[in-house]
C-alpha cells in the first residue's frame, strides 16, 4: 500500500459532524489530490508497491512426508524486505530467501504431524502492504493402489499428441495462433490429449501391455517457432520445453483428466510413468528472462555453452573440466535454458517437483530424460528421495549410447570410478537395441547379439535393464533400410523375451512406418477424425498391420504366462550367422527361445543338460511347433524360416528343495 493510500485512509477515519460540514467538499478534493499523488508516485516508484504474488510451487504438499519442512518459491513483486508469517499454528515458516530483483522468495513450510487436509496460507508482509500465499495440504492417496514401481512389465511409450484426440474443445487454446493446428506441418499440434487414452485404456489391455509412458505433459508454450532452419516451423506439441513445471498441457487437458486417466489405468491393471525432464525447460519458460537466481541456469540466453554432446568424457576419469563442463552445462540445440542442480536451490526444487507429481496423480514410475547430462550426485539424491517417500517408486533413466559401459556407468547398485552409485532403477539398453537393429535388418550375423549381451557383466544386475523396440527420437524399424515385416516381428519377438523389462513404442504393433524426426510421430491410425482406417479395431487392421498386431499380442502373451520369460536368468545355447537360441531359466521352469532369420529351414542342436534338463525329459512347444525329446543331454530343435520359437521344460518341484544333510 503505498503512502498516500495510508493518508487518505486517516483523512477518511476523521469525525466528520454537522457543524463542519462546510469543510466537507474541500477535504474530498484534498484527498483526491493527495490519492493522485501517491498513484503518481507508485508509478514512478513501483518499490513503494506491497508485494504481489501470481505462482506458488510446489502449490500443494502433504502430512506426514518425508521431505518436511517442504521449500516453497514464490513467484511475485516487491518482495524484498518482506516477512512470513503462517495463517495457521499448524505449519511453521523459516528460512527466507528473496532474490535481488524481490521477483522470487523462498520459504520452508514445516508441517506439524497434527495437520489435517486443509488450506494452510501463508501470509507476506512489508512497510508498503501485505499479501496472501495459497498453499494446501492435501490428503494422501492410497499406497497400496498407486507409487507400484516397475516389475516385470511391458512398458508402452505414447507421445500423447498423436495418439488419439479425445477432446476437441481443447485443440486450440486461447492464446494458441491457428498455424499451430495445422496438419499439414508435421511438427505442428494433432489433438491427441488425455481423454484419447482414457477411451483407449482397453486396447492397451487386449494387446498386453502392462505399463504406459507418456511424454511430457507439462504445460508448454502454445505459440509456434518460425527461423530459417528445416525443422520451423514448429511448436512444443513433444512436451519438452516446460513453461510451467507444475502445469499440465492444456492441449491434453487438465490436472482432473490427469488424474482420472490414472486411476482408471490402475482399476485395469495397468500402470503409468510420467516422464519427466528435470535437465532443462523451454525458452519461454518465465525463468528464461527473469530467473529466481543468478546462478539458476548454466549461463544465460544470451551467454551460454552449447552442449557438443561429447558424453563419453563422462565415463573417463581422465577427462579434462573443460570437456566435462560442456556436457553437463552445455544447452540442448542452444535454446533449452540448462538448469543447475548444483545449486542447492534448484536441486531441492526440482526433487520436490518430483516427489509432488507422484504424489498428486498416483503414478508409478519415471521416465527421466537426458538423464546422464546431470550430474551424478543429483541423480543419487533424486532416486534416495524417490525411494524413501515411495519405496516401490522406479525411474529409468535416458542414457542415450551405444556404449555399454557408458549404460552400465549410470545405472544404480554399483560406484562409478567417482565414488557415486546414482540409486538409479533402471536405464535404456541403447547398445543391445543398435545390435538388434543391425542384426534384423541383415547388416550383422545373428550371433552379434550374443556378442553384444557378454557386456551384461558390467551391470550390478542385467535384468534391470529396461529394452526398447524404438522409441520417439529414433526411426521406426519399418524404415530402416533392409527391413521386412519378417525382421520386425524377430526383432520384437527377440526384445520381449530377453532379460530387461520391455518397452514397445506406439505403432510399432502395427509395423507403422516412419524416418527421421518428425515422420516417426505419425498419427496413430484411427484416434483422429478423418483418419482413412482404424488400426484400434481388428476388422479395421490392414493385414499387415493384424499380422504384427496378433504377432506382438502373442509373445505378450507367453510372457505373461511364464515367469521365467519375466524375471529368469538367461543361457546361451546356440548361436552362428542366422540362428540364436538361448535359454530364460527360474526354478519353476525354463523357456527356450530359439530365432532363425534365413530363408530356410534350420536345425540346430542345443546342449539342454546345461538348464538342467534330464534325458527323457520333453521340450513342450508354445507356440505351433512339435514336442522336442532331450536325449544324451541334447535336444534338436528344427526352426521354420524367419520366425522364432518357444519351448518349456517344467522342473520338479524336487530340483528346488535342499536335501538334507547326512547324520554322522
Amino acid at each position: 500500500m503505498c503512502g498516500g493510500s495510508r493518508i487518505k485512509n486517516r483523512l477518511i477515519k476523521t469525525q466528520i459532524g454537522p457543524a463542519s460540514f462546510q469543510w466537507i467538499i474541500p477535504r474530498i478534493i484534498c484527498v483526491s489530490l493527495l490519492v493522485l499523488f501517491a498513484a503518481t508516485l507508485c508509478l514512478a516508484h513501483p518499490e513503494s508497491a506491497g508485494p504481489s504474488v501470481t505462482k506458488v510451487e510446489p502449490p500443494s504438499w502433504w502430512t506426514n512426508q518425508r521431505i518436511n519442512p517442504v521449500r516453497l518459491l514464490i513467484r511475485g513483486a516487491n518482495l524484498n524486505g518482506a516477512r512470513v508469517k503462517a495463517d495457521r499454528p499448524q505449519t511453521v515458516v523459516s528460512n527466507v530467501r528473496v532474490n535481488n530483483n524481490g521477483t522470487y522468495l523462498f520459504v520452508d513450510v514445516r508441517v506439524s504431524p497434527a495437520a489435517i487436509p486443509g488450506d494452510y496460507p501463508l501470509i507476506i508482509e512489508s512497510e508498503q502492504g501485505r499479501a496472501m500465499v495459497p498453499f494446501r495440504l492435501n490428503a494422501p492417496l492410497d499406497a497400496s493402489r498407486n507409487f507400484q514401481g516397475i516389475t516385470n512389465d511391458v512398458i508402452y511409450l505414447i507421445m500423447t499428441d498423436r495418439f488419439a484426440d479425445g477432446d476437441p474443445s481443447n485443440n486450440t487454446p486461447a492464446d494458441a495462433p491457428p498455424q499451430a493446428n495445422d496438419r499439414r506441418n508435421p511438427r505442428a499440434y494433432r489433438g491427441g490429449d488425455l481423454r484419447g487414452i482414457i477411451n483407449h485404456l482397453q486396447y492397451f489391455k487386449d494387446l498386453g501391455v502392462t505399463a504406459l509412458w507418456l511424454t511430457p505433459w507439462y504445460d508448454n508454450w502454445n505459440g509456434i517457432n518460425n527461423c530459417d532452419k528445416p525443422w520451423c516451423p514448429n511448436t512444443s506439441y513433444h512436451g519438452y520445453g516446460a513453461i510451467d513445471y507444475y502445469g499440465v498441457e492444456d492441449h491434453f487437458g487438465d490436472l482432473a483428466s490427469l488424474q482420472e486417466m490414472v486411476q482408471k489405468a490402475h482399476a485395469i491393471g495397468l500402470k503409468v510413468i510420467q516422464d519427466q525432464v528435470a535437465n532443462h525447460v523451454g525458452s519461454h519458460h518465465p525463468w528464461a528472462s527473469n530467473p529466481p537466481l543468478e546462478d539458476w541456469f548454466h549461463g544465460t540466453m544470451k551467454n551460454h555453452m552449447r552442449d557438443r554432446f561429447q558424453n563419453s568424457v563422462l565415463l573417463s576419469p581422465h577427462a579434462n573440466g573443460d570437456e566435462v563442463r560442456n556436457t553437463l552445462d552445455g544447452w540442448f540445440s542452444d535454446d533449452l535454458p540448462d538448469m543447475n542442480q548444483e545449486e542447492p536451490e534448484v536441486a531441492r526444487y526440482e526433487i520436490q517437483n518430483s516427489l509432488w507429481w507422484v504424489g498428486i496423480t498416483g503414478i508409478d514410475g519415471i521416465r527421466q530424460d537426458t538423464i546422464q547430462y546431470m550430474p551424478r550426485t543429483f541423480i543419487r539424491d533424486l532416486s534416495n528421495a524417490l525411494h524413501q517417500q515411495y519405496p516401490k517408486m522406479w525411474m529409468v533413466g535416458e542414457v542415450f549410447e551405444r556404449d555399454a559401459a557408458q549404460t552400465a556407468f549410470f545405472i544404480g547398485g554399483h560406484n562409478g570410478w567417482d565414488g557415486i552409485d546414482t540409486k538409479l532403477d533402471s536405464d535404456f539398453d541403447f547398445p543391445l537395441w543398435y545390435a538388434a537393429l543391425d542384426v534384423f535388418t541383415g547388416k550383422k550375423p545373428m550371433r552379434a547379439l550374443r556378442d553384444q549381451l557378454k557386456y551384461d557383466a558390467l551391470y550390478p544386475d542385467p535384468s534391470r535393464i529396461t529394452t526398447l523396440t524404438n522409441n520417439h527420437d529414433t526411426r521406426r524399424f519399418m524404415s530402416i533400410e533392409g527391413a521386412s515385416l519378417e525382421g520386425a516381428m524377430l526383432h520384437t519377438a527377440f526384445m520381449l523375451t530377453v532379460r530387461g523389462t520391455p518397452q514397445l513404442y506406439s505403432g510399432e504393433e502395427i509395423a507403422m512406418e516412419g524416418k527421421d524426426d518428425p515422420d516417426n510421430r505419425r498419427d496413430f491410425p484411427g484416434g483422429f477424425p478423418g483418419d482413412k482406417h482404424d488400426a484400434f479395431a481388428t476388422m479395421s487392421r490392414t493385414p499387415q498391420e493384424q499380422r504384427m498386431w496378433q504377432w506382438t499380442h502373442d509373445w505378450l502373451k507367453l510372457r505373461q504366462q511364464h515367469s521365467a520369460l519375466r524375471k529368469g536368468r538367461l543361457v546361451d545355447l546356440y548361436y552362428d550367422d542366422e540362428a540364436y537360441a538361448y535359454a530364460r531359466v527360474d526354478f519353476r521352469e525354463a523357456v527356450i527361445v530359439a530365432i532363425n532369420r534365413s530363408a530356410g529351414e534350420k536345425t540346430i542342436l542345443i546342449p539342454a543338460a546345461a538348464i538342467g534338463a534330464r534325458d527323457g525329459q520333453v521340450l513342450l512347444p508354445l507356440n505351433g511347433a512339435s514336442n522336442v525329446d532331450v536325449t544324451n543331454g541334447q535336444a534338436v530343435l528344427a526352426i521354420k524360416p524367419k520366425t522364432a520359437i518357444a519351448y518349456q521344460i517344467i522342473f520338479r518341484m524336487e530340483r528346488a528343495r535342499v536335501a538334507p544333510a547326512k547324520s554322522k
